[in-house]
């Protein structure tokens, strides 16, 4: 399975009249959910199923990822990509996702960047993604193994085929 895991784009901050869930993306948070989304397009297969947190600025993002990469399903939210969801019941999922071959999830940070750490078999490890910013990776649900480091899209970056260099100042590989 090819699995691409995006944080949402840049979002308006929050503030009394406007509560965390329903904050929305930003001009610049939209060009680079575009930019982003239509480097996955370029530099892999096209996701069969996206799956995203509820809140607005990831259902904005994972629309618009979906939308630039072509696909006619549409988005499934879950409460597995909340803020402070955990990480074990997101992997159990993913595992009865397999037949789709390319999934993407589209949620927030920190719990992205431990699921990244995790899968490639360093979840001792944090790392962080940058907002719409998203990783690909290739595994296999039903085997204990690592998954493979294939790519890192940042916005306004060339693409990224180095682990070390995608999160230098982790100690990851």
């Amino acid at each position: 399975m090819i699995l691409y895991v995006m944080r949402h784009a840049e979002a308006v901050e929050g503030s009394d009249t406007l509560q965390d869930d329903w904050r929305y993306l930003t001009d610049k948070g939209r060009l680079a959910a575009k930019k982003v989304s239509s480097l996955i397009v370029k530099y892999g297969s096209r996701p069969k199923l996206t799956i995203t947190s509820p809140l607005t600025r990831a259902v904005q993002t994972a629309e618009i990822a979906t939308e630039k990469a072509g696909i006619k399903k549409m988005v499934v939210a879950s409460e597995l990509l909340l803020p402070g969801a955990g990480i074990d019941a997101l992997v159990t999922h993913l595992k009865n996702c397999k037949d789709d071959k390319r999934v993407m999830l589209v949620g927030h940070e920190p719990q992205l960047g431990s699921l990244v750490a995790m899968l490639l078999g360093h979840g001792d490890e944090q790392i962080s993604l940058k907002k719409g910013a998203c990783v690909a990776l290739e595994l296999d649900p039903d085997k204990a193994e690592p998954a493979r480091f294939l790519r890192y899209l940042v916005p306004g970056k060339k693409k990224i085929s180095s682990l070390k260099k995608a999160f230098p100042q982790n100690s990851m590989v």
